[in-house]
């Protein structure tokens, strides 16, 4: 499938489309530069979640800034619940959105979007087993991109894809490379206490 007909993010995901969709409904280049990007998933056996999403946006012109900040603060939530509808539709489940929050906040010239989602039905569950994928679904990244995803402590993997960059106990990290990246589908089971 073409990339660049694949959605955008979820969580990377979810602050690059509130932001780009914001500007490109009023059809002009997004007037500012996506510095950083973090994206954590913390997963439970259940199959919900909790994405936390973080942007650092560079404007080189402070009244864009501004009118940024406002348009952001007036439309971010029914953008994000419209971007999950999308996304339920596309991976054939209704993923719930419990509770979002967002906050902004400027640090040494970069405005800092983060983007916290309590989310249900996020992965499925079958005999146990949870599985993170989300069909065809991409993560948009940036040059400086990282992915995270935590397990619950005694999670065993019994698959990951893509491979992740590094382990560190419980949690899965990549740091992508290209424009976008597939939605790790991460395939666990819970270990022994």
């Amino acid at each position: 499938m073409n990339q660049k007909t694949i959605f955008y993010i979820l969580v990377a995901f979810v602050v690059f489309f509130v932001v780009t969709q914001l500007f490109m409904s009023f059809g002009r280049k997004p007037p500012f530069e996506i510095v950083y990007y973090r994206s954590r998933m913390e997963y439970d056996y259940d199959g919900s979640a909790t994405f936390t999403a973080t942007a650092g946006l560079y404007f080189k012109d402070k009244q864009k800034e501004e009118e940024y900040k406002k348009q952001y603060a007036e439309n971010s939530t029914g953008t994000f619940q419209e971007y999950f509808d999308q996304v339920s539709e596309k991976v054939g489940r209704e993923i719930s959105v419990i509770s979002m929050n967002s906050t902004i906040s400027s640090r040494s010239g970069i405005l800092e979007v983060i983007e916290t989602a309590r989310l249900s039905n996020i992965a499925t569950v079958q005999d146990g087993l949870v599985d993170t994928s989300l069909k065809d679904i991409s993560i948009y990244s940036v040059k400086d991109s990282e992915v995270t995803m935590a397990l619950p402590r005694n999670a065993i993997v019994i698959s990951a894809q893509p491979t992740p960059t590094k382990v560190v106990e419980n949690q899965l990290y990549w740091y992508p490379r290209e424009e976008s990246m597939a939605f790790p589908a991460v395939s666990f089971k819970k270990g022994e206490d």
